[in-house]
């Protein structure tokens, strides 16, 4: 069942073949997928709310790969399933998953499944991150202004929700699912170069909330975490997320709950 309510809910089915792209959207119903036969068909059907992209090696007689270009460049959340013929014995192209032909419905549904879950994690999560800097932001500077206190409350609020939605699309994925998701993430403005201890250090935890791992930092004083924006750190051991945007603690976690 396709969670609700998701900012990213559509498929594309790039096919060639009339035939075999009707027959992948019989098996993968459920998500009322879009079909490509041509790269026009595919650039009227893509937009930014597709999560992901079935996409035949051979499609639109070589251009494949400037159908992955314009997924990369216009939606980074989603995620692209490439079909490849199984003579194919060149390097497989940098898709997110690959699949052999015959193509099977087992085989076909899970990995679409799996990449729909990846793409709204990451869509999410992304969304999650930038709103928590702002709460952030409010928090430290302060404000008597009832029209930035609004402001303050609407964004409380909205990552409340966003947490609401992770929280119930976590069960859904594995962890590798998980730190694939975070791995791929990149929060611009943020500065990693920054010398001394940061204001938010205060804030890390001291071992991460998965494996115990010892986050306060080792002999060479280097915590091992990477910081993904403001209070947010991802352990290099296990791949768990650690949020604290306030001082609340509130956080998502990167297992199950």
């Amino acid at each position: 069942m396709i969670p609700v309510e998701l900012p990213a809910s559509e498929v594309v089915i790039c096919e060639t073949n009339k035939t075999r792209a009707d027959l992948y959207g019989l098996w993968l119903d459920d998500y009322d997928p879009r079909r490509a036969l041509t790269t026009a068909q595919f650039a009227e059907a893509f937009d930014a709310g597709v999560a992901v992209v079935v996409l035949d090696g051979a499609f639109g007689d070589g251009e494949a790969e400037a159908v992955l270009d314009t997924v990369r460049s216009g939606a980074s959340h989603c995620r692209v399933l490439g079909i490849r013929e199984r003579s194919n014995t060149g390097p497989a192209p940098a898709y997110d998953r690959n699949i052999e032909r015959p193509v099977f419905e087992t085989e076909l549904a899970e990995c679409v499944e799996t990449l729909f879950h990846r793409a709204n994690y990451h869509l999410l999560l992304d969304q999650y991150y930038r709103t928590t800097v702002l709460v952030s932001a409010y928090e430290w500077q302060g404000s008597s202004d009832g029209r930035d206190n609004e402001r303050y409350e609407r964004l409380r609020d909205r990552a409340a929700r966003l947490e609401g939605y992770l929280n119930g699309l976590r069960p859904r994925m594995s962890d590798e699912d998980v730190r694939a998701v975070a791995d791929g993430i990149t929060v611009t403005g943020v500065d990693d170069t920054d010398d001394g201890p940061s204001i938010e250090s205060k804030y890390r935890p001291d071992e991460c909330a998965r494996c115990g791992r010892d986050w306060t930092g080792g002999a060479d004083g280097e915590a091992p975490t990477v910081k993904l924006a403001a209070y947010v750190w991802r352990c290099d051991d296990c791949g768990h997320v650690d949020m604290r945007a306030d001082p609340n603690h509130r956080h998502v976690t990167s297992f199950r709950r």
